[in-house]
Formats: structure tokens, sequence, C-alpha cells
């Protein structure tokens, strides 16, 4: 018989594979083939009239944890786009990202070491992208479809990299501001601004590399936006795309999880 934290742990995980088989299409890893043709789709803003996507970029980082209790505790879901070694090496992070993972935020890839693709040939950009993807397959099973490009910036040619690989291009219609020099204060305004324009969706650039905007601006933002009506959803469920190429498989640690 199961014990009743068994038994916790169990209907626990049912819950979450529910949540999860919203936003992904099961395949194995060698199912994966190249796309023929075609550039990566650029979005800027969520689809849905009142629904808002917070989305954090340039982790894993030691402030992961307190942004993802915040956003849990007011039932938000984020998106995290991660570096394999940028601020830290992911493998190192590895126990905080499998805990968001399996709270429900969703995962994206943001570049190992935060390059900038428009100054990489194919060649360095696919090396850039499969190395955070064996890093994620390793320590969640995961490979995702989601890519924000560092800095912003991208150009035909790595669009036709990212398309090759399965990804969409995400970014984002309203920044923060955390990053390039501003304090939470304007990065609350912002938020507040978006408020007042509700139901018009959007999607919110923040880093999770800031002890600012874990404590000073994640827990208003979300009670601002919620309290004027919006839902807080993924990047996934509001452009209604597949976060994942694949769930299933991830690996023991090894002599291998190392940047």
């Amino acid at each position: 018989m199961l014990s009743a934290s068994c038994s916790s742990r169990s209907a626990s995980f049912l819950v979450l594979a529910a949540a999860l088989a919203a936003t992904i299409t099961m395949a194995a890893p060698a199912d994966i083939k190249p796309r023929a043709g075609g550039r990566s789709q650029v979005y800027t803003k969520c689809k849905n009239s009142g629904q808002f996507a917070l989305t954090f970029d340039d982790g894993p980082y030691n402030y992961q944890g307190q942004i993802v209790d915040a956003l849990d505790k007011h039932g938000a879901t984020g998106t995290f786009f991660l570096n394999g070694n940028n601020y830290d090496c992911i493998y190192d992070k590895a126990d905080e990202l499998i805990d968001t993972f399996n709270a429900g935020h969703i995962i994206g890839s943001h570049t190992w070491s935060h390059a900038e693709i428009t100054k990489l040939s194919a060649s360095q950009l696919n090396q850039e992208l499969e190395k955070v993807e064996v890093a994620l397959k390793k320590i969640l099973g995961i490979k995702p479809k989601l890519f924000r490009p560092p800095y912003g910036n991208y150009d035909d040619d790595a669009l036709e990299v990212l398309a090759q690989r399965g990804y969409s291009t995400i970014m984002w219609s309203m920044d923060s501001g955390d990053s390039t020099g501003h304090g939470p204060s304007y990065s609350r305004k912002q938020y507040e601004d978006q408020a007042s324009r509700y139901p018009a969706p959007g999607i919110g650039l923040n880093h999770e590399t800031y002890r600012t905007t874990a404590d000073d601006v994640v827990p208003q933002a979300v009670e601002v936006l919620q309290e004027h009506g919006y839902k807080l959803v993924s990047v996934a469920e509001c452009l209604g795309l597949e976060a994942y190429e694949y769930v299933g498989g991830k690996t023991n640690r090894d002599s291998s999880w190392h940047c």
C-alpha cells in the first residue's frame, strides 16, 4: 500500500503531466528532424486578449526559486529563457531548474553563452543551441521549442537556423528595464502602465539575475496585473505554441554534467 506522502507525490505528478500535455508533442529524441527551409516565426506579444506572459532571461541563477515562489503564490506561470553558462553553469543549478520545471513553468533557450547570434556563423549558432539542448535533455529530459535571442537581435540567417531546429522566436512588447540600468521603481511603473491597458495582450521582459527583480518587481507586477484582470500565462499558452519537442528521458548526474 502506498503511504500518504507517496500518494500525494503521485497525484502531483499526474497533475503536472496533464498540464504539460497541453503544450508538448511526445516524441523520441531520434524522431527530431531538421526542417527544410523557412525562417523561425517571430512573436512579440500574446495573441489572446486579457493574457500576459512574464518572461525571465539569463538564468539559471540565484533568484530563480524566489521568482517561482512569487509566481506560484498567485497561480501565475512564468517562462524562463536559459543560458548554459552565463551568470552560472546550468549543471550547477540543476536542482533549482528541476523545481522550476516541476512547478509547471516553461523552459526555453537563450543560447549557451548569451551569444550575439547575428555575429555567429550557422555552425557556431548550431553549437550554441545544441549545447543547451544537451544540458536540458540531461537535466529535465526536454528539448525546448521556444527561443529568445540575446540582446533581442536576430537576422534572416539566424532565423533560418532556428527554423531548422524547430524553434519559435520570442521577443517582447514590454521591457521592465532591469537590465538597462533602471531601478525597481521604473520597472514597477512599466507594469502599472501595462495593467492600465488591460485587456491588451503582451509579453514582459525581465531578467532573473537581479535581486531587485525578484524582491521588488515580480511580486508587485503579478499583483497589479491580476488586479486589473490579466491572466498570467506561459508564452506557449498565450501564443498557442508547443513548448517542447519532446518530454521524457532525463539522465542521472554523471561526470559530463559540467560547463
